[in-house]
């Protein structure tokens, strides 16, 4: 309402209603400081209570659906991830635990895999596959595989927008930290990967969001909900922990501030360790549980330390990787090793520009900017690396502050450094919110609000190295999978290349449920049966049935086979993939009998 002044006649005029202006500075509503954007209310209006909350996750699984179709489309028939990658491992992940949990056991020692003798795994997106078994149950692995990237997908896009809400006041402005946390291209490449728990990206937001309304509201409940949220991301991924963990702990720190020489008040004691019982309840089981699986020994999996080197240098973070857009990757994995692995942490330019925008515009954001900082000063590793190399000084590696961590935790083989950079992604991502909003509000253009949205998404998909569409794999499974009998699996070839196109016969178990001679992943040397090593590669360690001019297979491995496995199946196209065209089926049919045929399967029935 504004009065417009004196009448002519000397009186006082009447009240009129005038046009509004958005304010300037926040308005208050509760305890929650509110940005206002002209026509707010035109662009986002959620229901109240918990039905809006459910309706704005609806909205967010719709988002996840389009970024990751056409994969989203196809739940039953594909996985989403490459081929060549880990997708098949850790979709095969969710078959296994809900097995074993389907028939009262643990997922720990079993015969599945490493046969006849088997062993102990503990299969590393435990988290997700736990809470994916009643859908794993009903649906199969598939579907509940990618139900749950796409639900980690929709979920980090809520969780982003409630962290910009947080630090930023709520608003409309607060829908671009979803959609920049839900589509950056260090998330899409591990999509594409099939690294299923490191795209669980969603709990490091939540953990953040946590963090600031305890230090906000500082009650018991909110002390609580920050020590549940520490727990669940520390038990999805140990580095997300790890780097949630390091910024809680800083920002804790620089909120007291200058009170330290009051101390801590007894009821925030209280509260702080609180969070910390509730964070270890849940960290420790699970912790203990992975320990113990690699120290076990019938442990499937053996992680030798005097690797930890060679991983450091396959990890390493090159800087210029947050910065600049393209397929610039910090280790040519494909040229140096010919792995089709791609890691990206590029924050695009767009998610920066309005990052310090809003850091400027909002002085209250720009701690959050410093611990943004302080993820990627963590996620560049232990040692700067530059070009291909360590950077030197006199000839000694220039260490950073990650080296720090490795000599306190010098029994954790920390190896993916690049992992640590997550929460920036996430507090520059609703920082760019900020400033956004910022923009909208001094130039009173409201479309300017969607534009920047656009502009962030499209950057995320083909700004980086990133992959978009992301790939999927064909999880079809043939009938003749069916009806196995007693006895093994055997998948050929072995080994294909430096990928991981093998490893689908993990895939492949989830029909049959037999047992299978390899431990993860299927290659040469991760086979447990020594007499089909012997039978493939021949006397001299080379050669074998994978020769120009394959041997026939002795009386003992003949006999060997039809003792041990049940049948025995070829794919030619992984066979022609490595290059070994027409160099098995000869063999195996000289030594088993023709072969049932369907595409480019050959099997060979032993029971």
């Amino acid at each position: 309402w504004t009065a417009p002044g004196p009448t002519a006649g000397g009186g006082a005029a009447p009240w009129t209603p005038g046009p509004r202006r958005p304010p300037r500075g926040p308005a208050r509503r509760g305890a929650a400081r509110v940005w206002a954007t002209p026509r707010a209310a035109a662009v986002i209006r959620l229901p109240p209570g918990p039905r809006g909350v459910i309706v704005e996750l609806a909205l967010w699984a719709l988002f996840a659906a389009a970024l990751l179709a056409p994969a989203s489309v196809s739940l039953g028939s594909s996985l989403i991830g490459d081929p060549r990658i880990d997708v098949w491992n850790h979709a095969w992940g969710y078959w296994f635990v809900a097995e074993a949990l389907g028939r009262g056991a643990l997922p720990w020692d079993t015969p599945l895999v490493g046969a006849p003798a088997g062993g102990v795994l503990y299969y590393i997106d435990m988290m997700g596959a736990v809470l994916a078994t009643p859908l794993t149950w009903t649906l199969g692995p598939g579907p509940a595989y990618n139900l749950t990237l796409l639900l980690r997908v929709a979920l980090a896009g809520f969780a982003a927008r409630g962290l910009a809400g947080e630090l930023t006041g709520r608003g409309p402005h607060t829908v671009l930290a979803g959609v920049a946390y839900a589509s950056t291209p260090f998330l899409l490449s591990e999509l594409a990967n099939g690294i299923s728990e490191v795209c669980a990206t969603q709990w490091l937001a939540f953990t953040l969001w946590a963090a600031a309304r305890a230090f906000r509201r500082g009650g018991w409940s909110d002390y609580a909900l920050l020590g549940l949220a520490q727990g669940l991301t520390s038990v999805s991924t140990f580095y997300y922990g790890l780097c949630s963990a390091i910024l809680v702990a800083v920002a804790f720190v620089g909120w007291r501030g200058a009170r330290w020489r009051d101390g801590l008040p007894p009821p925030l004691v209280g509260r702080v360790g609180l969070a910390a019982a509730l964070a270890l309840v849940l960290i420790t089981p699970q912790w203990a549980a992975f320990r113990a699986s690699l120290t076990d020994p019938r442990a499937l999996i053996v992680r030798d330390p005097s690797l930890n080197q060679q991983l450091m240098v396959h990890s390493a973070v090159d800087p210029r990787i947050f910065f600049l857009p393209g397929d610039f990757q910090s280790v040519d994995l494909a040229g140096i090793y010919g792995e089709p692995f791609l890691h990206t942490g590029y924050l695009r330019l767009s998610v920066l520009g309005l990052a310090l925008y809003g850091a400027w515009a909002r002085p209250r954001a720009r701690p959050w900017l410093a611990l943004g900082a302080l993820s990627l000063v963590l996620g560049m590793g232990p040692f700067l690396w530059w070009g291909g190399d360590w950077a030197r000084v006199d000839g000694n590696l220039l260490s950073l502050p990650f080296e720090w961590l490795r000599q306190l935790l010098p029994q954790v083989a920390i190896t993916h450094p690049l992992r640590l950079s997550l929460g920036a992604q996430a507090l520059f991502c609703a920082l760019a919110a900020a400033g956004a909003g910022a923009a909208v509000e001094r130039l009173r253009r409201p479309a300017l609000l969607p534009a920047f949205a656009v502009v962030v998404a499209l950057e995320g998909l083909f700004g980086s190295s990133a992959p978009w569409p992301v790939p999927r794999s064909d999880a079809r499974l043939s009938g003749l999978y069916d009806g196995v009998g007693d006895g093994l699996v055997l998948e050929l070839p072995v080994e294909v290349g430096t990928g991981m196109l093998t490893s689908r016969y993990f895939w492949s178990q989830t029909r049959h449920g037999r047992p299978v001679p390899f431990t993860p992943d299927v290659r040469m040397g991760s086979t447990r049966d020594a007499t089909l090593v012997k039978a493939l590669s021949g006397p001299s360690g080379r050669g074998g049935v994978q020769k120009d001019n394959p041997s026939p297979l002795s009386p003992a491995a003949v006999q060997h086979l039809r003792q041990t496995y049940a049948i025995v199946v070829l794919h030619l196209d992984l066979e022609a993939e490595a290059g070994l065209q027409g160099r098995y089926e000869p063999v195996l049919t000289a030594a088993l009998g023709e072969p049932a045929v369907e595409g480019q399967l050959r099997v060979w029935r032993l029971r």
